[in-house]
């Protein structure tokens, strides 16, 4: 074995060396390239040529690979995060447009429409969705928004939310339950996510095609804004502002509220007058007036759909300064001063309403408040 410059080098580079030498020299010389060279040494030339020397400093030149090999290993995957998210927890489904006859006969297993006329269900049952979802994948997200409602036709649901980051089990829904009807009307995202506990089977209706049928069904159009109205006066009761009340009073006071309708310019309450109302407004919206301060443009307030109002006025003993009206049509589910006057009576821990209202609720007067109902899109 040869050395180059006190390297070791094998037989071959070393050839390979020699080659070079002699070529370099030949060229430098005025006398031609010799016209034959040895096969062997011909097959094994390999003549080393330099980078060239480089600027840019080492470190930065491997970050700019590193980079390069990223780009490619990414280039097939959407490198947003939210949208890898989004990807990564999306639903899924199999997707079939659902039988006639199996939509219907799911229809008729739910309490809601199980009385409603053949007819009505029949056009439910046109154009919905039969949805396949496998075991643990999710139906909907919490904060998805609100296009359709869903019929459990086999197989069970758990509806859960996030909360500080783990998941907290709000209940289970089953074979015949409908579920995702209140989103529709209240017009909230959703207020939980629907996962599968093992393989389901679900009908979905969307919106559009429900609201096709409202406007032709007088019948089904009565039960769902029954059903609306009756949801937002439980999760009303449910709020904080009746914890102290038990179940049977509670009960007894949902029993109690009554639908109102509102023309437009219509007064629920006017000043001066003396009286206790609690007030969920189911459709539409009221303003509060105030024209009490002299000197001073009037005041204006907005309850809207959703939301609630309660004046407690004969509590207090004083009238009030305030008028509450319906600038268009609207619609109300209401605890008028009698029925409440009688509740209060027999359930004597309704009085302490007026001390927990400024803690739960607006307060747009001394008497009059107005909040939330605290029902959730679902």
């Amino acid at each position: 074995m040869t050395s180059v410059h006190g390297v070791p080098q094998s037989p071959t580079v070393s050839r390979s060396a020699q080659f070079s030498t002699r070529l370099k020299e030949s060229c430098m010389s005025e006398s031609p390239l010799p016209r034959s060279v040895p096969k062997q040494l011909r097959s094994r030339v390999a003549v080393p040529v330099p980078p060239p020397v480089s600027l840019i400093p080492v470190d930065v030149l491997q970050d700019v690979a590193r980079e390069e090999q990223r780009r490619g290993f990414d280039e097939s995957f959407d490198t947003d995060p939210r949208t890898a998210q989004m990807q990564m927890n999306a639903p899924v489904l199999g997707t079939v447009t659902a039988d006639v006859e199996v939509a219907y006969f799911a229809l008729t297993q739910v309490p809601l429409f199980r009385d409603l006329p053949a007819a009505s269900l029949e056009k439910m049952s046109q154009d919905a969705i039969q949805l396949e979802v496998p075991d643990g994948e999710l139906l909907f997200r919490e904060g998805d928004e609100a296009t359709s409602f869903f019929v459990v036709v086999d197989g069970t649901l758990e509806l859960l939310r996030h909360k500080d980051g783990r998941e907290v089990a709000l209940r289970h829904t089953t074979k015949g339950e409908a579920f995702g009807l209140f989103g529709l009307f209240s017009a909230q995202l959703r207020a939980a996510s629907a996962r599968a506990i093992g393989d389901c089977t679900i009908l979905e209706i969307s919106s559009e095609r429900l609201q096709t049928l409202l406007a032709d069904d007088e019948a089904l159009h009565h039960r769902l804004l029954g059903f609306y109205r009756e949801r937002l006066v439980e999760g009303f009761m449910a709020s904080r502002l009746f914890t102290d009340i038990d179940s049977i009073a509670r009960a007894r006071l949902i029993g109690r509220f009554q639908h109102m309708e509102l023309e437009a310019g219509q007064a629920l309450v006017n000043p001066g007058e003396v009286a206790n109302v609690l007030a969920v407004v189911t459709h539409g919206r009221l303003v509060v007036e105030d024209r009490s301060r002299l000197g001073h443009s009037p005041r204006h307030f907005e309850v809207t759909q959703g939301q609630f109002l309660a004046m407690t006025c004969a509590l207090s003993g004083l009238p009030s300064k305030l008028r509450v009206l319906a600038p268009e049509y609207a619609t109300i589910s209401i605890l008028a001063h009698k029925n409440l006057a009688e509740l209060m009576r027999d359930y004597p821990a309704l009085r302490s309403l007026p001390s927990r209202l400024p803690h739960y609720a607006r307060a747009l007067d001394r008497d009059v408040f107005c909040g939330g109902s605290g029902v959730p899109g679902l």
